[in-house]
């Protein structure tokens, strides 16, 4: 059996936790003028979330790429892929059918095929088709991991850095649209690569101080860099809450390292590690109870003052979806689409 890291569980719960905010926060954000105050109390609080989806990559990171690269490549992705595979086939259908019985639309086999392999069912099923990826590439990565120095690991993390997060911001700011492929350096399998290096060469406590300002300037960034655009635009612009800005990309190594460096003193809580165990299930279920709860009993975020209706209607979610959660694992079949 695996070990398990009592910080790693705590940083699922709170990731998923704001996950769910994010999509409490977007209906606001997505829906609303950006000069209503509603508008601008959501686009703060989303602003201080944007490492959650980051910090899942480098803690699968973390622990696919640092094991020792013996195991045969399909015993590897048998494991992996059915943890993944199975739940984004089942919940696919479930949304399709949603989709048919709840909006009435209609599909052919072949249109719902399509829809599948073109990561078109619903929106936030991305992260399995994108984890899905990570995991087909990680018996490759995790030789490279095994085999690369702290400084080559380095080089590798700074470009990037350059190609992802860097020149990003010089094309939409200066129009300078660089030509060079990006290759293997795809934003997520860099946040792949960076949970490895940080779980084999962790960053020493007395640089804490310093992460945590370039933490606070990414919220700032995020905040304000939004603001200026959307201004500029005419409507909402969310170049900066994409999770490979810098900005984003400051806030989450600043997370995981705290937490790193908070292990000593986490200890083992039931609640947490069940938490942990649910999050995908969370993960893939709470859009549906979001939309059920406003159809069926017309809770959403602007029911009561969002001051108050976004943090509610966002701990609702979150507790109805890991309740269904723990129903579904106990099931005999079932639990396999909420491993």
């Amino acid at each position: 059996m695996a070990k398990r890291y009592d910080y790693m569980d705590w940083l699922r719960v709170l990731s998923i936790f704001a996950v769910v905010g994010i999509h409490v926060i977007s209906r606001v954000v997505n829906h609303t003028p950006p000069t209503e105050w509603q508008w601008q109390y959501a686009h703060a609080l989303g602003s201080t979330l944007r490492w959650c989806v980051p910090v899942f990559f480098m803690l699968s990171g973390a622990l696919l790429l640092t094991r020792k690269p013996d195991e045969p490549v399909w015993s590897f992705l048998k494991k992996r892929l059915a943890k993944a595979f199975v739940p984004l086939i089942f919940w696919s259908a479930v949304y399709i059918a949603y989709r048919i019985f709840q909006q009435d639309r209609s599909y052919t086999v072949w249109e719902a095929v399509q829809l599948f392999f073109g990561e078109d069912i619903y929106f936030h099923l991305w992260f399995l088709y994108t984890i899905i990826g990570l995991y087909l590439m990680a018996p490759f990565l995790r030789i490279l991991v095994h085999n690369m120095n702290q400084k080559t690991f380095l080089y590798f993390l700074g470009f990037w850095f350059l190609f992802t997060g860097i020149f990003p911001v010089l094309k939409k700011f200066l129009q300078l649209e660089m030509a060079f492929p990006a290759g293997m350096f795809e934003p997520y399998i860099g946040y792949f690569m960076l949970g490895a290096y940080l779980f084999l060469y962790p960053i020493s406590k007395k640089w804490l101080p310093l992460l945590g300002v370039l933490a606070a300037a990414g919220i700032f960034v995020t905040l304000f860099g939004n603001l200026y655009l959307t201004d500029k635009a005419g409507e909402f612009d969310g170049f900066f809450y994409e999770h490979f800005r810098p900005n984003s990309m400051a806030i989450t190594l600043f997370v995981f390292v705290l937490f790193q460096h908070l292990a000593p003193r986490i200890k083992p809580n039931p609640l947490i590690t069940k938490l942990s165990l649910a999050t995908l299930g969370i993960y893939v279920i709470h859009p549906l109870v979001q939309v059920y709860l406003n159809l069926w009993f017309g809770l959403n975020e602007s029911t009561i003052n969002p001051i108050i209706g976004i943090p509610f209607l966002w701990l609702l979610i979150y507790s109805i979806s890991f309740g269904i959660i723990l129903i579904l694992q106990k099931l005999p079949v079932i639990k396999y689409i909420v491993p």
